[in-house]
Order: C-alpha cells, then structure tokens, then sequence
C-alpha cells in the first residue's frame, strides 16, 4: 500500500491546490472584494461551470473506463482523438453562444466583456479537467501536483495584482480576469501536449465509444451544478448580491470536504477498479470501509472546529453564514455516500443509470428551493439542497444493489448506516451549539482525530 499512499497524499496536496483557486484564497478576495463583488465572481463562475460540463461533452469521463476497453499503447491516441472531438464541440457551441450575444447576455444578467471572457475560461478548465483525469488514471500523482502548483499560483497572484489597480467598484474583474488568462495559457499547452502525443484526431472506433458514455455524464454534471450551484442563481432572484456572497463564502468554506472527498475519491477508484478487476472483492470490501470510517472522522473533525475557523477564514460581514456549515456539511456527507454506488455503476458502463439519479434529484431540488426558500430563506436553500443529495444516494444504492451487474454490488445499507448516524448527530449537536462549548468541540475533535492517526499508523496505509 506504499504506493497508494504516496498517491493519495499527493493528490490531496494537488486536489487542495487546484480547488484553492475558489477555495483556500476566498478569506483573501471575499476581504478584497467585499460581499457585492463577491457575489458577482461567484455567480459568473456558476456560468463557467455550466459552459465547461457541457460544451466539451465530458469525454474525460471516458478516460478512466478506456483502460478497460483499449490496449496501453492505444490510450494516448484514444485521448488525443476524443480531445479533438471536445475542442470541435466546444467551439461550435461557442459559435451558437457568440450569435446569440444580445438575447443571451440580457439573460443571464452579464456584460459583453464577461461573456466572452466566460467561454475562453470555460475551455481552459475543460482541459484542465481533462489533463487531470488523465494523470490520475495515470498513477501520475506528481505531475498532477505540479499542474496544480502552477495553476493555483498564476491564478492567485495575477488576480490579486489586478483587484488592487482596479476601483472598488469594478475590482471584481481582476478576479475574473485572472482566472480567465491562466486557464487560456494552460488551455493551448495541453491541447498541444496531448494532441502531439497522441497524433489522433478523427477515429470512428473511439468516438463510438466515448460518446454513449459521455453524454449522460452531461446531464448528470449539469444536474450535479444545480444541486451545488444552482442555488446561488435561485438566491439572486430573491435577494441581493450581497446575501449570495455570504451564502458562497459559506458554502466555499464548507466544500473544503468536498476538496479532501474529491482527493480521495481521486486516489481510490484507480485502486478499486483495479481490485474488482482482479476479484479481490474482500480486500476492496476492507479498503472501503477504511476509507468510510476516514471521511467519518474527518467531516465530523472539520464540523466541530468550523465555527471558529470560519471567523479567521472570514471577515465579520460573512460571519452570518456559520449557520449553514452543518447543514452544507452534512450535504457534502451524502455526495461522499453516494460516490460509492455511483463508482460500482460507472465501472459497470452505466452511465444512464447515474445520470438519471443526478437528474431526479436536480428537481427535487428545484422544488424543494421553491417551496422552502419563502418560508425559511437562506436556511430553506442549504437544506434543500442537502434532502436532495440524501434523495441521490438512497436512488443510486437501490440501483446498484438490485440494477446493475446482477446484484453484485458489493455494500449493503448496513455498511453505511453506523456512520452516517454518528455524523449526522454530530452535525446537529454542533449547529445547535453554533459557537459555544468551543473547548468541548475541539476536545472531542482532537480525541477522535488522534483515535484515526493510530488506527492508519497500526494499518500503515491511508485505506
């Protein structure tokens, strides 16, 4: 297990570094750019995000499922070509979205100058998505984090330079600016990277392949923004700018779990399919529930020191989002929940199956958003979206007990329930508590998180 914890541990530095774009720097731009501004950046990146799960048609998603399909010295050429089928795809909608500016912009409540600027980044991170697939399935950790040191530091520094030359009142655009110019460069390097290498660009075999796969992953990624994201476009109706600044800087902070679940989620589907390719089902059965009992400890670690935290990561005109970390958290939890029958249905090529959950709860969502928003505000936001990520995982468990490859799934309910009733009382006792019994909170904290450190040393592996 060596290996895997070399990897692990370096996809958690990159993973970090990478989301610490939006992540780990939002004490310092939300302090720069005040809540109103914040607001705005926060808002556009939710348009980004659209633009990059759609237009490039998520042949990345593809990448790791090939290695069970294609030979070794076919992957880069498998890559290269579906690539190309990405950067076709992306810039024929950019056409439709350029002809369309005026009703478009009106729309979506944005400047001309944003606009063009949200395609041009939307194509960067696609890549840089893409890249990153690629050297994760790769066991590439380290060129990973060298991809991620590089992106995260260009983009902090070149958006801090520029928010301090421009007024206040438009600084926001030095944010923007800065993301968009570091995406754009990486976005030239590793199409050249990746097409040189591969020297691919039509293959009718390998489109044939990627594209059944790929287009539901729109819909589930598309669905997937609504449940995280969607809701700060639902709070702009209702409120102002401001409010949807201190909802995101919450919810930012919140995510730093979803930042250590995508690190090691990243680390273990490599070595899981490689497991259940082998048949060592009991090993991986092991593995899984060191991994479960990991994530436990950690989101109920990170729950019971956020309160504190939060008030250093943010200036005193968030603090009115403390509230809502528990219940951001405790939706986090369930999105970890469901990684793993969604893992066992995309090993299983059964990409309808995940994006027709994702989709369901995506409307679930809407309508709980509609139906609490009026009575429960800001709070009837957060806990919609955390009923709907719960609704996910119960819909994708049943599917893949019962749906997919015979039964074979290899986790019943019994697996999860322990520990999701010990992190959701957690969760609770600490949004009750909000800031008080500090000591208490981080008393228990740091018993349980010595309580893990010696069990992984005992085992000497992370999993």
């Amino acid at each position: 297990m060596k290996s895997l914890n070399k990897i692990t541990f370096l996809n958690i530095l990159s993973t970090a570094l990478l989301q610490g774009i939006a992540l780990f720097t939002s004490p310092i731009f939300s302090r720069m750019l005040g809540p109103e501004n914040y607001g705005i950046v926060s808002v556009y990146n939710t348009w980004v995000s659209v633009i990059v799960v759609s237009f490039g048609l998520q042949t990345q998603s593809t990448i790791a499922v090939a290695r069970n399909e294609f030979p070794e010295e076919e992957q880069i050429k498998y890559q290269s070509s579906v690539l190309w089928l990405s950067t076709v795809s992306y810039f024929a909608f950019s056409i439709i979205m350029l002809v369309s500016i005026v009703p478009m912009t009106h729309l979506l409540n944005m400047q001309r100058a944003m606009y063009f600027l949200m395609l041009l980044q939307g194509f960067g991170q696609f890549c840089v998505n893409f890249i990153n697939m690629k050297f994760t399935y790769e066991f590439r950790a380290d060129r990973n984090f060298i991809l991620s040191l590089v992106t995260s530091i260009s983009n902090t520094v070149i958006s801090i330079i520029l928010i301090s030359i421009l007024p206040k009142s438009v600084n926001y655009w030095g944010r923007i600016l800065g993301m968009a110019s570091t995406y754009v460069v990486l976005a030239i390097v590793i199409v050249a990277y990746i097409i040189v290498k591969g020297k691919t660009f039509f293959n009718s075999v390998y489109w044939k392949f990627c594209i059944p796969l790929a287009i539901p992953i729109i819909f589930h990624n598309l669905s997937g923004l609504l449940l995280n994201q969607g809701d700060r476009v639902i709070l702009q109706q209702f409120a102002d700018n401001a409010i949807v600044g201190v909802y995101s800087l919450a919810f930012s902070f919140s995510s730093i779990l979803s930042t250590i679940w995508n690190a090691l989620n990243n680390s273990w589907v490599p070595f899981y399919y490689e497991y259940t390719r082998n048949n060592q089902i009991e090993e991986m059965k092991y593995r899984a529930h060191n991994y479960l009992e990991l994530y436990t400890v950690l989101s109920i670690g990170f729950t019971l020191l956020a309160p504190e935290v939060f008030h250093v990561f943010a200036s005193s005109e968030f603090w009115g989002g403390t509230s809502l970390i528990p219940i951001f958290c405790s939706g986090f939890f369930m999105v970890f929940l469901y990684s793993f029958p969604v893992n066992f249905e995309f090993y299983n090529k059964k990409t309808k199956i995940i994006a027709s959950g994702t989709v369901a709860a995506a409307i679930c969502n809407i309508i709980l958003n509609v139906l609490m928003i009026r009575s429960l505000g800001v709070m009837g936001v957060a806990l919609a979206t955390t009923i709907a990520h719960g609704l996910q995982f119960v819909f994708h468990h049943i599917c893949a007990k019962y749906f997919v490859n015979k039964g074979n799934y290899p986790h019943s309910l019994k697996f999860f329930l322990p520990h999701t009733f010990v992190y959701l009382l957690f969760a609770i006792f600490c949004y009750f508590i909000q800031d008080n019994y500090w000591i208490l909170r981080w008393g228990i904290g740091a018993i349980i998180g010595i309580w893990e450190l010696k069990k992984m040393m005992k085992r000497r592996a992370i999993f």
